[in-house]
C-alpha cells in the first residue's frame, strides 16, 4: 500500500478543485472553538469582595424567565431548525466530497454540480449512519454523566471508600473510553465512504467499515498515525504563518492601548475582519486533504483487489448487431 502515495495524492487533489474545500468544510471535516473568560473574584464573592444575595438573584432569574418566555421559546425553536439544517447540509456535503474526490483520485472529469448530485441522492443514508454513530456514543456520555454525579455526591457525603473506588474505576472508564471513542472513529471514517462509493445502508456500511477494521487492522492504523504526523506538522507551520501574520496587528494593538488611546480596539476589529477570512479558508483546505486523504486511503485498504469503489465509467454503447442475412453473407 502505497502510504506517502496518499499523502502527496490528498494535497495534488484538494489543492486542484477548490470547491473541495467549502464542501469539506460545510461537512463537517475541520473544528473549532472558543472560549470566554472574564474577570472574577474569590469563591463566592462577586467583584468587589461582597457576598452577593443568592435569593435575590434567584427571584430576579424568576422573573426574567417569565417575562421573556416567548423570546427563549422562539430563540430556542431558531436555534434547533438551525442546528437540524447544519446537520442536513453536512450529510449532503460529505456525500459530494467523498464522491468528488473518488472520481479525481479516478482520474475521471468531475464538478461541483455533478459532487451536489450525488450528496443529495447520499443524503438519507448518510444521516442514518451518522445517527447511528451517535446512538453507538452515547452509552459513553450516559456512564460520565453517572460518574460525575456520583463523585459529585460522594464529595459531598465525605465518603472517601466511595470516591476511591469512582477514581479508579474513572481512570479504567477514561483508558476504555479512548480505545472506544478510536475505534468508533474508524467506524465513522470508513463506514461512512462505504456508503457514499459502495452505495451500502447505514447498518450494511457499520458493518463494511467494521470489517475492514478488524481485516485491515494494519494498514488501518498506519494510514491513522501517518494522518496524525502529517496534522502535527502541518499545525506547526500553520501555526508560524499564524504568528506572523497576527503579530504586527497585535504589536499595533499593544501601542495605541499603553498610550491611551480609543484606536487600539479598531485596530483588533480590523485584524479580526482580515484574518479570519484567511484562517477559515486555511482550515477548509486542511479539511478537504484530510477528506481525501481518508478517501484515497480507503480505495487502496484491499490492494489485492480491484478499486470498483468509486463508480465505474459509464459504459459506451455498443452498435447493434448486424441483420441476419448480412452476418451469413
Amino acid at each position: 500500500m502505497p502510504y506517502w502515495q496518499i499523502v502527496t495524492r490528498s494535497f495534488k487533489i484538494s489543492w486542484r478543485h477548490k470547491y473541495l474545500w467549502l464542501l469539506a468544510f460545510f461537512a463537517g471535516e475541520g473544528s473549532g472553538g472558543f472560549s470566554l473568560n472574564g474577570p472574577s473574584g474569590p469563591p463566592g464573592t462577586g467583584g468587589n469582595g461582597n457576598v452577593p444575595d443568592v435569593a435575590a438573584i434567584n427571584q430576579q432569574v424568576t422573573r426574567w424567565l417569565a417575562e421573556n418566555l416567548g423570546l427563549i421559546v422562539a430563540a430556542s425553536a431558531a436555534i434547533i431548525l438551525i442546528a437540524v439544517a447544519f446537520f442536513v447540509l453536512a450529510a449532503v456535503c460529505e456525500g459530494a466530497v467523498v464522491r468528488a474526490a473518488a472520481e479525481h483520485d479516478a482520474e475521471r472529469p468531475f464538478g461541483l454540480g455533478s459532487a451536489w448530485r450525488t450528496g443529495r441522492t447520499t443524503m438519507g443514508a448518510i444521516i442514518r449512519f451518522r445517527l447511528l454513530i451517535v446512538a453507538l456514543a452515547l452509552p459513553v456520555f450516559v456512564v460520565f454523566i453517572a460518574l460525575a454525579i456520583g463523585f459529585v455526591a460522594a464529595i459531598a457525603g465525605d465518603n472517601k471508600p466511595v470516591i476511591g473506588v469512582l477514581v479508579l474505576f474513572g481512570i479504567l472508564f477514561l483508558l476504555a473510553a479512548i480505545v472506544y471513542g478510536v475505534v468508533l472513529s474508524f467506524l465513522d471514517r470508513l463506514g461512512g465512504r462505504a456508503v457514499v462509493l459502495e452505495q451500502l445502508g447505514a447498518t450494511a456500511a457499520l458493518g463494511r467499515g467494521y470489517q475492514l477494521l478488524t481485516k485491515r487492522l494494519g494498514r488501518v492504523l498506519l494510514v491513522w498515525l501517518l494522518s496524525i504526523a502529517v496534522g502535527i506538522a502541518l499545525g506547526i507551520c500553520f501555526a508560524i504563518v499564524g504568528t506572523i501574520l497576527v503579530a504586527p496587528a497585535a504589536v499595533i494593538a499593544f501601542a495605541a492601548y499603553a498610550s491611551g488611546s480609543p484606536a487600539w480596539w479598531l485596530a483588533v476589529v480590523l485584524a479580526a475582519l482580515i484574518l479570519l477570512p484567511i484562517l477559515l479558508v486555511i482550515q477548509a483546505f486542511l479539511a478537504a486533504q484530510s477528506s481525501t486523504y481518508w478517501t484515497i486511503a480507503f480505495r487502496r485498504l484491499e490492494v489485492d483487489q480491484p478499486r470498483a469503489y468509486a463508480f465505474p465509467p459509464p459504459q459506451v454503447p455498443q452498435p447493434p448487431p448486424p441483420p441476419q442475412g448480412l452476418a451469413a453473407g
